[in-house]
Formats: C-alpha cells, structure tokens, sequence
C-alpha cells in the first residue's frame, strides 16, 4: 500500500505470466506508467488527506497504518492478511469522523478491450442483489451505471484472475461503474457504522485465481464470477469431473480422453440408432440415383418418391443429424470450461503440446481434426441435392482452419470423439452389410 492508501503490487507465487523457466509472478494488482494497470484505491467523500499513511505497528499478518485528513481527522486503518488465503481483511477508522463516507474502487486503466467478446466478459463485473452484471467498455464510455444493493461485490476481472471488493452482507450500498475510453472504476460507496464517535469501516478484498475451488471458499457468491453462460449446467459437472479425474490421472489431455469415452458410453444407444440409420440411407443411395435419372428436373415428384422410399424401407433421413445436435451443447460447454478454468491454464498434455488452454503451437491436432472430419464424411451418404453435397465437401478444410486457433484441449476432444465415431460407425456399416 502507498502513501495515499492505494493497494498497487499484489502477486500471486502458485502462478506465473508463463511457462518458461525462471518466469515472473503472476500481478492481480499493478500499477505502470504504460500498458494494463490495475489498483485499488480509497478515500473519504469530500476530503483529501493532508498527511500521508504512516506505519504505527507491523506484525506478520497484520499492519495498522495512519493518515491525517484535511479537516483535521484522523483516518486509520488496519490491514489483516489471512494465512493460506487470498482475501485481505481492511478496517478504516474515521476518529471522531460521524457521518463521513469511504469510496472504494478497482480501478483498470489501458485494458485491452478486445479481449472482452461475447463468449467471454472481461473487465468490470459485479454480483448486485443476486444478479451479475457485466457492462462493456464502450457502454461505460458513453454512460455510466449506478445501482444500489445490499451485501454484493464488485471487481475487475480477466479470464483467470480477479481483484474483488466485497462488501458486508448485511449492509445497502451504492456501486457504480465508470468509464472514459482509457481508465474505468468497479466502485462502491460506504457509510460504516457508528463506534462510539468513531465511524467504522469493514470491507474485504479478494486479490487471487478464478477457482472454482479457491472462490467457493471464499464465499459472498464470488464464483459467480466464472460465468460458463448458457450451457452451465453442463460445463459445471464436466468441470468437477475433469478435476475428479485428474486426481487419478494427473495430466488434463488423458482427462479429455476419458471424458469423451464417458460421453460415448452415456449416448451410445441414440448415437447407435443414428448410425444405424446413416448406413441404411447408404444402403439405399444406388435407389436414389435410380430415381435422380428416371424423374431428372420433377423436384415434386422426385420428393414424393423419395419419401415412399423411406417409409417403405423403415429409413428417417435425418435420424443421422442426431450425433451432433447432441454434440453441439456440449461442444460449446466444453469450449467454456477449457477457456475458462484456471487448472487448464498452462496444463501440458504430451511432447509439443505444453497448454491445453492455448492453441496447438505445430497444428498437428487441428490437422488431425480434418482429416477425421474427412473420413467421417465419406462414411455419410451422400445428400441428394448436390448443391448441399459440395458445401459438405468444404466444411472438413473449413473447420480445420477454423480449428486452428481453438485450445488444443478442445481440439483433443475433437479428434477423439471423431476417432471413436469413426470406429463406431464402421461396426455399424459392417454388421449390415454396408460398402
């Protein structure tokens, strides 16, 4: 803390900014003169301080300074850092100081404001009455926002760590949120409470990882913070599972693996059923291209015949799509816990692949993803309207491109589920029969 009561520095030893050797500590709170800044600083309404913050006694968790205000007052503060946690207790006493007010803030300036998007908030973020809220840059940059809650905190955060104000459950306070294109304020307003003619401050501050672990214990909602949107119903099992796993397993991509067979087994028999159906469509493609000559440019009846063909054959020509609707939700489930859980930050899998959080640095797994994709295709019937067979044609090199930017967890789950499909289907297209 400096003269002015500001929190400026405050690192975090467990995490470092890489993976190379010798690299620096991770900073939830930094203040520089150019680039990302995030601080917290404090002051009573209406008042600037005369005489700076000054030590009066220090122990191993605890320091007790001293300011003087310009009315004269006397504003101290006691700071109390828990062992084995990330929150830092705060008590500010106003001495004589009955109806003074304490503002608090995260302040951020120079945020990179194109990581905040739509599949992730990053920035100013707060849990008010039970509600998240998550205002963009460019809104605070024309308006600002105030709100009043009871109990709640307020912070700014990034995809991994969080610098939290949390405030008394049992008291209202005003919050607000502001913006002018370069700095931006997470703050709230605080009234204390009255000690004899004291006034008397109580907050908390919670400088550390978004755990979901680490958040829980710290309480007051914090881990609503990792907001997994609208699949987390989903993604928060997975993401306890993975963990569950990785107790036994010790290595995240293996974890992945496992999940992905666990998913397999869980939807084998729709996914089955589903085969089944692509490869009686399969079975029936000579048919098709029978009916393509005999009724050429008669879309009509071409579709009259065609459906006779499938209802005389027991065939549903879209029981194939199954697979990936149900695929879909927890693809993007997945994509959530993979960007957003801080164990997968820096998590090597094998050899080259040393994050599974970032993309594969050689794309071999997004390479490996096409070629699955290709394979699978080819196992598919082939769609009757030909426009629709050759964007099918495109989508295997589309994704891969797609895919090449996508963490390499992700990818993983890609290729091992598409492998296994591949597998699953080739049983399925040889017990009946099928080239």
């Amino acid at each position: 803390m400096n003269a002015r009561g500001w929190f400026t520095e405050a690192e975090l030893k467990q995490y470092h900014v890489s993976i190379e050797p010798g690299a620096a500590n991770v900073s939830v709170l930094s203040m520089t003169d150019e680039g990302r800044s995030v601080y917290v600083n404090s002051g009573v309404m209406n008042r600037s301080i005369q005489k700076p913050f000054t030590v009066l006694n220090k122990s191993a968790n605890t320091m007790t300074l001293q300011a003087t205000l310009d009315n004269g007052l006397i504003w101290q503060r006691k700071i109390t850092l828990a062992q084995d946690s990330y929150i830092v207790d705060i008590e500010d006493r106003i001495l004589g100081g009955a109806g003074q007010k304490i503002y608090r803030q995260v302040v951020e300036r120079d945020p990179d404001k194109k990581l905040n998007t739509f599949y992730e908030h990053m920035g100013p973020t707060a849990l008010l009455n039970g509600k998240l809220q998550e205002p963009d840059y460019k809104d605070l940059d024309s308006s600002s926002v105030r709100m009043m809650a009871v109990g709640g905190w307020t912070a700014i955060m990034n995809r991994y760590f969080i610098a939290a104000l949390i405030s008394n459950p049992e008291q209202d306070y005003p919050y607000y949120f502001k913006g002018d294109g370069r700095s931006y304020q997470a703050g709230v307003i605080d009234s204390g409470t009255l000690d004899g003619k004291d006034n008397l401050f109580h907050s908390r501050m919670f400088l550390g990882p978004k755990s979901l672990t680490v958040l829980k214990k710290a309480g007051e909602g914090l881990d609503r913070s990792i907001n997994y949107g609208w699949f987390a119903f989903i993604s928060k099992p997975m993401h306890s599972f993975l963990l569950w796993l990785y107790t036994y397993v010790g290595n995240f991509g293996f974890c992945i693996i496992l999940l992905v067979l666990s998913i397999k087994i869980l939807f084998f028999w729709p996914t089955q059923k589903s085969y089944e159906s692509m490869a009686a469509m399969r079975k029936l493609q000579p048919e098709m291209a029978r009916m393509k000559e005999l009724y050429g440019d008669d879309r009509q009846k071409m579709s009259q015949e065609m459906m006779a063909l499938y209802k005389k054959h027991k065939v549903n020509p879209m029981g194939g799509c199954l697979p990936i609707i149900i695929q879909i939700p927890v693809f993007f489930a997945l994509y959530k816990v993979l960007l957003m859980s801080i164990e997968m930050r820096q998590a090597p899998f094998i050899g080259w692949i040393h994050d599974m959080s970032v993309q594969d640095p050689y794309f071999v797994l997004p390479v490996l993803m096409g070629i699955s994709m290709f394979v699978q295709q080819r196992l598919n019937p082939t769609p009757p309207d030909p426009m629709q067979a050759k964007v099918m044609q495109f989508l295997p090199p589309v994704f891969t491109v797609l895919f090449l930017f996508f963490p390499a967890g992700l990818v993983l789950y890609w290729v091992v589920n598409n492998t296994l499909s591949i597998l699953q289907q080739k049983l399925v297209m040889k017990r009946m029969n099928v080239e």
